[in-house]
């Protein structure tokens, strides 16, 4: 589970990289270390560790999974973190389907579509805090939709 939840906040650190300053990783015991995300040039999670190397691929940081305690975004007061997100009255529904996703309530202007790689599919429009998306094209699978800091889980069969 906390495998899954470090990698959900690293997609929207992936997402929200022209808007945040840092990345900022709390162990469960110890002192924060932030690196600037203009310094990150990759991350990589493997299933004990999350490793973060500058663009020119030199390990900036390492923590091992069980002691990381919290990652975070930012440098003020104003830090968003994958704790704070409040619940959304948004709902994603049918949830698995077969062919199309509704979005409601979203208040967004777009959702963005992620594989389980992190890779984005597709950025979708919100009009009017609704939309459709067609994933018919998709492979049975897990999706990941992202709407403002909210990650939904999305089965396509």
């Amino acid at each position: 589970m906390k495998k899954k939840l470090i990698y959900l906040t690293l997609l929207v650190v992936s997402v929200s990289a022209m808007a945040e300053t840092a990345l900022v990783i709390k162990p469960v015991s110890g002192q924060e270390q932030a690196t600037l995300l203009s310094q990150i040039g990759k991350l990589k999670l493997t299933n004990d560790s999350l490793f973060v190397y500058s663009h020119s691929n030199v390990l900036l940081g390492k923590n091992a999974l069980v002691d990381v305690g919290r990652i975070r975004f930012g440098e003020s007061s104003e830090i968003m973190s994958i704790d704070d997100v409040t619940p959304s009255q948004c709902r994603v529904y049918p949830n698995p389907t077969h062919d199309m996703l509704m979005i409601d309530n979203a208040d967004a202007e777009r959702a963005h579509l992620f594989n389980l790689n992190g890779q984005l599919i597709e950025t979708i429009s919100i009009l009017d805090e609704k939309a459709c998306i067609n994933i018919t094209q998709l492979s049975a699978g897990e999706y990941l939709l992202l709407i403002n800091s909210k990650v939904y889980k999305v089965i396509k069969q």
